[in-house]
């Protein structure tokens, strides 16, 4: 089983970053500490074989720091994600340092990095990542820490994923966070991927509307650890009633077929 949305946070850093992040996040609670300790934990809980690691760099000078504690922390229990922020003035740089590192793809956060997903400037970014043969883990939807911000709203990404259709995005919170009606009429059906995390929280009958026109093997299974239980999380997923062949491309058949698409070695 194959989680390929979670987070965790070098152990100097986690208790602060933890603090920050729960001071925004209303009602939610982290269901750990926010370390990579914390995180197999768990795993160990709830049966999660493989975690993937969502990096965000929430400022341009942060993709070196990330790619050095990803690199010092190596983990056969965890893939780590790369990021960059779109500010940077050598972003084409940092995406190929994180390729030439092995790094298979890459988180954004268009609401922590203060960016439209749809923004026609950032073409030349998003062009070097597709160029790279790295795929995307992107924030889609709504987000509690930014009431009413629309930064990766549905109808944004159907512009980026039409803009950059060989690029290879995971819409995180299938498709959109609080967006879901939005997400069958925008998304669904598009070429991009959905990860599971906050599936629970969709009407269930858009929910199964969205798996239903995009298909199984779009679909991956995310928890957003440690905002949301893996195991809980597991649950939801369970209970939408999908067949076993499909459960076992949603909780590790797709996450292992994208994993090997995009690794240096495939290319």
């Amino acid at each position: 089983m194959i989680d390929v949305h979670a987070h965790a946070f070098p152990d100097f850093l986690a208790e602060r970053a933890m603090a920050s992040l729960t001071a925004d996040s209303g009602d939610y609670t982290p269901c750990s500490d926010g370390t990579l300790a914390g995180l197999a934990s768990s795993m160990d809980a709830s049966g999660v074989e493989l975690s993937w690691i969502a990096n965000i760099a929430t400022k341009p000078a942060q993709a070196g720091a990330i790619l050095e504690w990803s690199r010092s922390v190596s983990s056969d229990r965890f893939v780590f994600l790369g990021s960059v922020h779109p500010e940077s003035p050598v972003f084409e740089e940092e995406i190929y340092a994180f390729r030439e590192a092995g790094f298979a793809g890459l988180k954004l956060h268009p609401l922590y990095q203060r960016f439209n997903v749809d923004d026609s400037s950032l073409a030349p970014f998003f062009r070097a990542i597709q160029e790279s043969g790295m795929f995307v883990l992107l924030h889609s939807g709504y987000d509690i820490a930014f009431a009413g911000a629309d930064n990766a709203h549905p109808r944004r990404m159907r512009k980026l994923i039409d803009r950059f259709p060989d690029l290879d995005i995971i819409a995180a919170h299938l498709g959109g966070w609080l967006a879901w009606e939005d997400v069958l009429e925008q998304l669904a059906g598009s070429p991009c991927y959905f990860d599971t995390s906050f599936i629970d929280e969709a009407d269930p009958a858009v929910r199964d509307a969205i798996i239903e026109r995009c298909g199984a093997e779009r679909i991956l299974f995310g928890s957003d650890s440690p905002w949301k239980d893996q195991r809980k999380q597991i649950e939801a997923v369970l209970s939408i009633g999908l067949s076993a062949a499909q459960e076992s491309l949603v909780f590790s058949g797709n996450a292992r077929a994208l994993m090997q698409k995009h690794s240096r070695a495939s290319r």
